[in-house]
């Protein structure tokens, strides 16, 4: 079943439109023009101010629900100076509305949170012009200490309070993950390592006063180490297993795992490498997502517009023995919706490829991927995979809202979360704010509904 909507009422007829940038008080507004979905309903859209909307998580506080919106970017041609993160009402799925806006100098477009502890990621301006920015984006900059992390208490998630800041010698950190307990960790562009991000394990028990406990890389980043193609470099997210023992990550140029026994020395368990890989450095590897019954979700992300890479995937990974892990399948790749005037979403223009996926599987409000795994997917929307049969991922819904033209700056969505009401959320990226969807395939696998 396809749905085409030129102005959709009904769930939404009495949001009022964001017109200002006050900041408490915003409702949804009217859902814009031009979406498609099967078996994907939208529910509300909230515009937001900014120039661009990324990483998500929620929190339920005082019997209401509330969406963290991360906003920035990292584009050296953007200036980066008062973005943070935006706080907003979802109590209501259909009527969400802007609580709180929380300025972070040079962020990152990247939060992480748990229980009362919310991170925001730094990134400091780059220059553009060097051989390769995206494998070594800060190669022109002296190395100087900044400020690469906020740290801030969401105990009251409208009025969210900072606590410390995470200061080293280093230019950034990006997809950092906080999933409660001591350890925090981070993807650091940090002195020392060819300007590529390396994990960079913070004690934050004290977040008052964050202290790093260790780093681990692949060989040849450190400075001195011979380099070796593609360029290395962890663009995150970190797993940690639920012992505590070890951490599970995607680590270009595969996935890896690390015995995290003695959290000072981490070291490696077995990893599984892929080639060819688009080169884009870091974030050639995006995701290694543990998944259920020892399965491990693995995606590449694209850079550039009109599929000029090398092709960008979703595989799944047998990661039971995490010694050797092995690859098991890939995902179909999208297809064009019915009536679209080009033949493939190469020929669409903009970037076509996987991006994030439902993967705050440590948020006891968010849920983690079961047979359902949900993938931004940049110009080809959002897409909600099949994946209990791991050997056969199949499409099982997709969303697709009017993406603009890669040179307006538009890219498609960035970021997707699944709260345990059945809300899927969707950061729309530099289109600016968010949707609220529900997934709705009668014959495909159920999301499970565990709280109102």
């Amino acid at each position: 079943m396809r749905a085409v909507a030129m102005l959709v009422r009904g769930a939404v007829a009495s949001a009022v439109a964001f017109c200002s940038l006050s900041v408490a008080g915003a409702a949804g507004s009217p859902l814009p023009a031009g979406w498609q979905a099967s078996n994907m309903k939208p529910l509300s859209h909230l515009d937001l101010p900014g120039p661009r909307h990324f990483k998500l998580s929620i929190k339920q506080a005082n019997g209401r629900w509330y969406l963290f919106v991360a906003e920035g970017g990292g584009a050296a041609d953007v200036p980066l100076e008062g973005r943070g993160f935006h706080v907003v009402d979802v109590t209501d799925p259909t009527n969400p509305k802007l609580v709180a806006t929380v300025p972070v100098a040079s962020g990152s477009g990247q939060l992480t949170h748990h229980g009362n502890l919310l991170i925001a990621g730094v990134q400091n301006p780059y220059e553009e012009g060097n051989p390769h920015p995206r494998e070594a984006p800060f190669a022109k900059q002296t190395p100087a200490t900044n400020d690469l992390a906020v740290f801030f208490d969401v105990s009251d998630p409208a009025r969210p309070k900072e606590l410390s800041r995470w200061r080293t010698r280093g230019w950034a950190t990006h997809r950092n993950v906080y999933p409660g307990g001591q350890y925090a960790y981070m993807a650091a562009w940090i002195e020392g390592y060819k300007g590529q991000a390396v994990l960079q394990v913070l004690d934050v028990s004290d977040p008052t006063q964050p202290k790093e406990v260790s780093r681990w890389w692949q060989p040849g980043q450190k400075d001195g180490e011979p380099a070796r193609l593609p360029p290395n470099g962890l663009h995150g997210q970190v797993t940690v297993s639920s012992d505590g023992k070890m951490l599970t990550m995607g680590y270009t140029p595969g996935v890896v795992n690390l015995d995290f026994t003695d959290p000072t020395r981490p070291t490696l368990i077995g990893d599984l490498n892929f080639s060819p890989l688009p080169l884009v450095g870091a974030q050639a590897i995006h995701t290694g997502l543990p998944m259920k019954n020892g399965m491990m979700h693995v995606s590449v992300e694209p850079t550039e517009p009109g599929c000029d890479d090398s092709t960008s995937w979703a595989a799944i990974v047998d990661n039971r023995n995490p010694k050797k892990p092995r690859l098991v399948s890939y995902y179909p790749r999208p297809a064009p919706p019915p009536g679209a005037t080009y033949k493939s979403f190469c020929e669409k223009g903009g970037r076509f490829g996987p991006h994030n996926v439902n993967g705050e599987i440590h948020l006891p409000d968010a849920q983690a991927p079961g047979d359902l795994i949900f993938m931004t997917y940049f110009t080809a929307g959002v897409r909600a995979y099949d994946i209990s049969d791991p050997n056969m991922p199949k499409e099982s819904g997709w969303f697709l809202p009017k993406i603009g033209t890669w040179e307006s700056g538009d890219r498609g969505p960035e970021d997707v979360l699944v709260d345990t009401r059945g809300n899927v959320y969707i950061s729309e990226g530099h289109a600016g704010g968010i949707w609220i969807l529900r997934y709705t395939n009668p014959k495909g696998p159920k999301l499970p509904v565990t709280a109102k």
